[in-house]
């Protein structure tokens, strides 16, 4: 069961298949530290919705399971941008945008999801805030 590893005791196991099992340590687990929610926001404020965006950006590149929802995405989308045509890429960086708004019930799905350069991305929310400016 025990066994040397250096100067150090491990306790150790062997299966049937001959594969050896150690027990988990504490030390091998990286810190992540969790990225605060700003005190007034809230994702079903149309205002914020931008700052929720920008922030599942961050949460998703840092999650390798995530990052194979935003290529599969990529992927459909040809690796373009939907917006300006141009190749979104990893010197151009994306912003993820919700083709339907999460204030009106969109949702984290792939279907409505899409990559857009942080410079289209700004560009669209802009102009669906005029639209919605002159509405009122």
């Amino acid at each position: 069961y025990f066994s040397f590893e250096g100067r150090r005791w491990i306790f150790k196991a062997i299966t049937p298949e001959g594969k050896i099992l150690t027990l988990f340590r504490a030390m091998e687990t990286p810190i992540k530290r969790h990225i605060k929610i700003k005190g007034e926001a809230t994702p079903y404020t149309p205002g914020m919705e931008i700052y929720f965006e920008r922030r599942l950006d961050l949460i998703w590149k840092g999650k390798s399971k995530k990052m194979k929802t935003v290529v599969q995405r990529w992927k459909r989308q040809g690796k373009h941008c939907p917006q300006c045509g141009q190749p979104i890429t990893n010197q151009t960086g994306w912003n993820i945008h919700h083709r339907i708004r999460k204030v009106m019930g969109g949702s984290d799905e792939l279907t409505n999801l899409e990559l857009l350069h942080p410079n289209c991305h700004r560009q669209l929310h802009s102009r669906e805030a005029g639209a919605h400016r002159k509405h009122l």
